[in-house]
């Protein structure tokens, strides 16, 4: 599965986001994806996922929010894991 198939995915859970949409620079939580209590779950699914950890400056990062520094980030993880 591609990372960012799966991670719209779990955006959509509520609602879908619009094909017109620029995902490179689309933040997530502004827009009312994932809340702040929603974030805890939504980190908690891609680690499980990718058998991967975010650290708490990448959690804290506000690229972190936008889907595709996001999925960069968790390429860039699977790739070091390798």
């Amino acid at each position: 599965m591609k990372v960012m198939d799966y991670v719209l995915g779990l955006l959509q859970k509520k609602s879908t986001i619009d094909d017109s949409v620029d995902l490179d620079t689309f933040d997530y939580m502004e827009n009312g994806y994932v809340d702040s209590l929603g974030v805890i779950q939504f980190v908690f699914d891609m680690e499980e996922e990718f058998g991967i950890a975010f650290t708490d400056e990448e959690l804290a990062s506000s690229s972190f929010r936008i889907v595709g520094e996001l999925v960069k980030l968790i390429e860039k993880k699977l790739e070091e894991k390798e």
